[in-house]
């Protein structure tokens, strides 16, 4: 081996002029082009996984940002786990208090108090003659309160013909909970 590779330096350095020196030669400049071959292919391999890394860098970024702003929309939250806008403890006092900021208590035909699966409290509520914006505002309302709808009944009821009213109104049938149950 170490005579081989003495003949392939002497054929390099052209003091080699011996059967197969040219096929040594051109044996070291394949050898020579694989190395730069692989090395090449290495950094490029290198420079991807980088641009991937700083592309994941910057969608972790994101992801924060956008979690911060959710948490920031959500408010904070009190002591009890409540959101701080829901000073009420009960649910039931919670609802009967969306219905009666939003000027909706006289649409407040019954509420209920239940328990619900696992023990957990729910309400039961039927509102009658609400639009469809005051229906948006109130689930909007009681979810910015911590008080989730986990299922309604809407119906469109024909009103009577009249000046101050629309031709047709929702009658609800709510069931509400606390975090989603």
């Amino acid at each position: 081996m170490r005579a081989y590779m003495g003949s392939l330096f002497q054929a390099l350095a052209g003091k080699d002029d011996g059967p197969g020196a040219e096929r040594r030669a051109v044996l070291f400049l394949l050898l020579a082009l694989l190395a730069w071959g692989a090395a090449f292919s290495l950094w490029a391999d290198a420079r991807d996984l980088r641009a991937r890394r700083e592309l994941q860098k910057k969608r972790f970024s994101s992801l924060t940002s956008v979690i911060g702003e959710y948490r920031a929309l959500a408010g904070t939250e009190g002591r009890n786990g409540s959101p701080a806008g829901d000073a009420d403890g009960d649910l039931l006092t919670g609802v009967s208090n969306v219905a009666a900021s939003l000027g909706l208590r006289s649409n407040l035909k019954s509420i209920a108090a239940q328990s619900g699966r696992g023990g957990g409290e729910i309400v039961s509520a039927a509102l009658d003659g609400l639009s469809s914006e005051q229906l948006a505002k109130f689930i909007q309302e009681t979810e910015r309160r911590g008080i989730f709808c986990s299922s309604a009944e809407v119906r469109a009821v024909r009103n009577a013909p009249s000046e101050n009213l629309p031709s047709r109104s929702l009658a609800v049938n709510l069931i509400l909970g606390r975090n989603g149950r």
